[in-house]
């Protein structure tokens, strides 16, 4: 939690640990994504076999023999089990996509995305990032297809026409597509937010980190990203006053330190 916090207060823009459960990318990360995209495809057949020389004997017999017969649903819910226990998450989630494509209801398409996003979000590989996020994309399209009112897949696909297309006006619609049905939502509301910050569009970054404060009124990580706009914006009283709160909310006391250098160095400016 430490690490998390320090994170949090040292990085404003650049902070992608923080967007994780988004899967939100910025400038840095994107051309990374752009640079897969040219490379050559991830060869997933390659890498299970790799992946397969690193476990241990019995285990690799065990999902040999599961593997034998893909045809059975609870065999690939077994591999999908094993290699997520020996932390191969991307194994994992692949065959929680052959489950889906087998038995293509909500539920098994929302299952597979989520967890191929969060791959996506996490790989330092490109262009294992590149295919995760391409059939996450796909899984969530295909859980909308089902049933359109589903908002957590929404908000992901979202976030993965920016990832995976580089389309933002997409990405930005199917988010406000999300506030307008539910006005209060956290998830659309903080992506459009980290948007506005990228974008340089301070005001409209100002109106949604109010909104999720208001929401969420103890969220020490909104009161940070609020502060370092209205810092951006020229409004350094209220940036003073909005890093004072942030530091009442936090428990880490070297978090509690750094946002005391943020605070003095806006003083003395």
């Amino acid at each position: 939690m430490r690490g998390k916090q320090i994170t949090l207060l040292l990085a404003t823009l650049l902070i992608v640990s923080i967007l994780f459960y988004l899967g939100y990318q910025t400038s840095t990360v994107k051309q990374a994504v752009g640079v897969a995209k040219s490379e050559s495809a991830f060869n997933f057949q390659s890498y299970l076999e790799q992946s397969k020389n690193k476990i241990p004997s019995s285990l690799r017999d065990r999902i040999n023999l599961l593997e034998k017969n893909k045809s059975d649903q609870a065999n690939l819910i077994n591999l999908s089990r094993v290699w997520d226990s020996l932390k191969f998450p991307f194994i994992a989630a692949q065959y929680l996509f052959d489950i889906a494509e087998a038995q293509p209801n909500e539920q098994n398409w929302q299952v597979a995305g989520s967890k191929l996003y969060e791959v996506a979000s996490v790989t330092k590989d490109s262009s294992m990032q590149m295919m995760a996020a391409s059939n996450a994309k796909n899984s969530f399209e295909k859980v909308l297809l089902i049933n359109p009112e589903n908002l957590d897949a929404k908000n992901a696909l979202g976030i993965l026409y920016i990832q995976v297309n580089n389309d933002i006006m997409k990405g930005v619609q199917i988010l406000k597509e999300v506030v307008a049905k539910d006005s209060n939502n956290l998830q659309a509301i903080f992506s459009l937010g980290m948007l506005s910050i990228q974008s340089g569009q301070l005001d409209k970054a100002i109106v949604r980190f109010e909104k999720l404060i208001s929401l969420q009124p103890f969220n020490p990580e909104y009161y940070y990203y609020l502060a370092d706009v209205y810092t951006k914006a020229g409004q350094k009283n209220k940036a003073i006053k909005t890093y004072e709160t942030c530091k009442s909310l936090l428990k880490d006391a070297q978090a509690k330190k750094d946002i005391d250098n943020i605070i003095n160095q806006l003083k003395n400016t």
